[in-house]
């Protein structure tokens, strides 16, 4: 029988691929929903008397061989636009690190720093004696550790130094900020994982 660890483990890259794919879909199918009442409703405002000789250019509404929405062009654009991107491309602009936590952290470590136990541990932020300093997480927001990915490619040292310092001034924690710019500068690798290929150890 294969080992839970063989069983679980994928490349992140592919993980976030699908995840990138998938989210570009609903967004592609959903905007093409909006179209189509869109289009339905002005239909219908239009006056009798406007012919329809015309051939449509709206692809929304053409049809393939087989009589279904023709949704190749769409797919064929949702497809590219993922394959092209690579997490941590074009990066996450926040600065302010409440936002910063609430958009990466909170997923795992839940929006009041509570951990959580479920497909994994989640530890709890709140209350860690842990980020008294800041040298801690600096070093696993950069590297990541074991089912915490590495952001060091994905946050730029500005975005990490907000970051810590919100952890170690908030959600129950109450020391003094001590994060630099510098401090995470010397945490980065000399040569960075690229996240699409590595797996977490």
């Amino acid at each position: 029988m294969p080992s839970r660890v063989s069983m679980t483990r994928s490349s992140t890259g592919e993980a976030m691929k699908t995840l990138i794919i998938t989210a570009m879909a609903v967004a592609a199918m959903a905007a093409q929903t909006a179209n189509a009442q869109t289009a339905t409703s002005e239909a219908t405002e239009q006056p009798a008397e406007q012919t329809t000789d015309q051939p449509s250019t709206d692809t929304s509404t053409q049809t393939d061989e087989s009589g279904d929405a023709a949704m190749q062009p769409l797919e064929t654009a949702v497809t590219a636009a993922a394959e092209g991107t690579q997490f941590g491309q074009g990066g996450y602009t926040s600065t302010d690190g409440e936002e910063i936590y609430q958009t990466l952290c909170a997923g795992c470590h839940m929006p009041d720093g509570g951990g959580a136990v479920g497909a994994g541990a989640y530890p709890a932020l709140a209350g860690n004696s842990n980020l008294e300093y800041s040298g801690y997480a600096i070093s696993l927001i950069v590297n990541g550790q074991k089912a915490m990915p590495a952001f060091g490619t994905f946050l730029n040292d500005e975005q990490i130094v907000a970051l810590t310092t919100y952890l170690q001034t908030n959600l129950g924690n109450d020391y003094t900020p001590d994060a630099t710019i510098e401090s995470v500068a010397d945490a980065r690798p000399a040569e960075p994982v690229d996240p699409n290929t590595a797996e977490h150890e």
